[in-house]
Parts: structure tokens; C-alpha cells; sequence
């Protein structure tokens, strides 16, 4: 059932080996230890943190992806905080060094959340996330909810593929024009997505009342976790790196001086 995650590789890392609650444990750290500091040098040891799991995961071709939308939210920080916030030392016009800085690590805040998520996505089956999550005391529907949202981001982007291919054995062309004209050409497509994906979802909610979906409080899985010595072992590292970052926070280490939001 791999082949139903577009983002797992083919490859069994020890990251890939965690229990999936592990990963949601190492995914929420990543979070609180990117997001309580200002500096960026303090959010830039959680990003470098954060890449070597992406390593041990093997999943740079992934992060590789997303190059052009890591690009856009580095420009775009750096561009609306660089100019909202504000600093002592002033550089040029309205951006300031603490300013500047500031916007440096809100983009890396953000970038290193993404790719947080990615490793998660890239490293986990949606079996295994689903009963994880189960474990974890979500409730079912609220599980299978979250899994099936998972499976159905592919099948969207499926959909708007076929529609596309079909709109261009009919003769539409998309790349002549200008940027304008070529948006102006996709947005017809958003229709017959729209109604192919809501047909869909009706197909599948019958499918589910067919099979008696919530009729048994207990509840049987094929898959069955465990938690492995590698598994807390990885808590008890990360439980410790993230202290760390909270000491640093607590202490005030991790500000620029003069900045004012």
C-alpha cells in the first residue's frame, strides 16, 4: 500500500522505521522549537536540525519539488516583515538590520514547518498516520477524515490532469499569451474539477454507508504499531534539543534587541 502516498520513496530509512506517533511527536518539537525564538541564528539550529532529519530520511528529491514555493515564501517574508517591523539601525528606507533579521527568520520558521511536514508525508504511510492517530485517542471519524484527506490531494491533482489533457486533445492551447491570457485559460477548468471531485465524494460516501462506516464502537485495524526502543530514544533526543530551545527562549537568548513588531 506504499504506492498510495505520492511522497513515500522507495527506500526504508530509520526515520521511516519510527512509529508514526514518533513522527507526529517529532514533527510538533520541530514546530514550538522553530517558532519561540526571534533570532535567526537561534531559528536557524532548528532549521539545521530539521535538514538532517530530511537526510536521514532520504527525501531531498521531495524538498526539491518545492523549490519554487520555498523561493516565493523567502521573497515574500522577506519582503513584508523586512518592511512591517521595524529597528534602531536603519539600512535603507523603512528596513532596518533588526527588521531584515526578522524577516530572515520568519521565512525560515515557515520553511522549516514545511519541510517538518514534508519528512512526515514523505516518511509515512496513510495507514500508518490513520491508526497512529488513532492511538494518539483521536476520535475515528476524525482519523479516517484526516487520512482520507491525505488520499485525496493526489486524486484532485489526478482530476485537473485529466481535464487539462482533455481541453488540449480538443485544441486548447495554454502556453500562447501572456501570463494574464494563460491564467484566464485555466480558470475554466475549474468547473468540471468542481463536479468530477463532488461526484466523487458522494461515490465514496456511499461506499462507506454500504460497509456499515461507525456502526461498531470497537474497532478491528490490519495494521498493528508498536513503540521500539528507536522510538524512545528519538523522544528522549528530541525532548532534550527542544529544552534546550525553551532554556534559550526563557533566558532571552534567542531576541534582537531593539525590535518592535
Amino acid at each position: 500500500m506504499q504506492e498510495n502516498n505520492p511522497l513515500s520513496p522507495p527506500v526504508s530509512t530509520l526515520i521511516h522505521r519510527l512509529d508514526p506517533r514518533t513522527k507526529l511527536a517529532l514533527l510538533l518539537a520541530s514546530f514550538v522549537a522553530v517558532l519561540l525564538p526571534q533570532s535567526p541564528a537561534i531559528v536557524g539550529i532548528g532549521t539545521l536540525l530539521v535538514l538532517l532529519h530530511l537526510s536521514l530520511a532520504r527525501a531531498w528529491g521531495e524538498l526539491y519539488r518545492l523549490r519554487w514555493l520555498i523561493l516565493i515564501l523567502a521573497l515574500f517574508s522577506l519582503a513584508v516583515w523586512s518592511v512591517l517591523a521595524q529597528g534602531p539601525t536603519l539600512l535603507f528606507w523603512r528596513v532596518s538590520r533588526e527588521s531584515l533579521a526578522f524577516g530572515v527568520a520568519t521565512f525560515l520558521k515557515l520553511g522549516t514547518m514545511m519541510v517538518a511536514g514534508l519528512v512526515l508525508l514523505a516518511t509515512t504511510r496513510v495507514e500508518e498516520l490513520f491508526v497512529g492517530l488513532v492511538k494518539l485517542r483521536l476520535p475515528f471519524a476524525g482519523a479516517f477524515a484526516f487520512a482520507l484527506a491525505l488520499r485525496w490531494v493526489p486524486e484532485v491533482f489526478a482530476t485537473a490532469q485529466r481535464v487539462k489533457e482533455a481541453q488540449e486533445a480538443r485544441g486548447l492551447v495554454w502556453e500562447e499569451g501572456g501570463l494574464l491570457t494563460r491564467l484566464k485559460r485555466h480558470l475554466p477548468l475549474l468547473a468540471p474539477i468542481f463536479l468530477l471531485t463532488l461526484r466523487r465524494s458522494q461515490t465514496m460516501a456511499w461506499a462507506l454507508e454500504t460497509r456499515g462506516f461507525q456502526m461498531l464502537p470497537q474497532r478491528t485495524y490490519l495494521l498493528e504499531i508498536r513503540m521500539a526502543p528507536r522510538d524512545w530514544l528519538a523522544l528522549g533526543l528530541a525532548g532534550a534539543l527542544l529544552a534546550g530551545f525553551v532554556a534559550m527562549h526563557l533566558a532571552g537568548w534567542d531576541r534582537i534587541p531593539g525590535l518592535r513588531l
